[in-house]
């Protein structure tokens, strides 16, 4: 019984990795724009943009990247808020973000995918 599950689980993994190996996600740091985020906590984010990214993406449709960052509502104390422009496929979304600094390099952030604009800009 153990070595089916074991099976089972092997196969399961084997899959979703593949899955997820097809998708390039352009999303190296510092990214491009005028973001205020540090280094530590654009890592942070790009990986819950990117996963955002991979839910809306195509089967046929292979990069989601994120092109630009910019500040929509200057600091307050240690928070402020920001657009990234992520592309997926044929699309392009303005998602805006709200950060919060913790002082030591990090903090935390909240993606507002509810008020994200989408538009066709075309280039796969």
């Amino acid at each position: 019984m153990s070595k089916i599950k074991a099976l089972l689980l092997s196969l399961a993994l084997l899959t979703s990795t593949s899955a997820f190996a097809y998708y390039n996600f352009i999303g190296e740091v510092p990214l491009p724009g005028g973001t205020q985020a540090s280094h530590q906590l654009q890592q942070d984010t790009i990986f819950s943009v990117g996963a955002y990214g991979l839910r809306i993406a195509t089967k046929d449709c292979f990069t989601v990247a994120i092109t630009n960052t910019e500040v929509s509502k200057p600091r307050v104390g240690n928070t402020w808020e920001e657009i990234w422009t992520l592309k997926v496929c044929e699309r392009e979304g303005r998602l805006p973000i709200e950060f919060t600094d913790d002082g030591a390099g990090g903090g935390s952030f909240a993606l507002d995918y509810m008020n994200i604009k989408w538009r066709t800009v075309g280039n796969k």
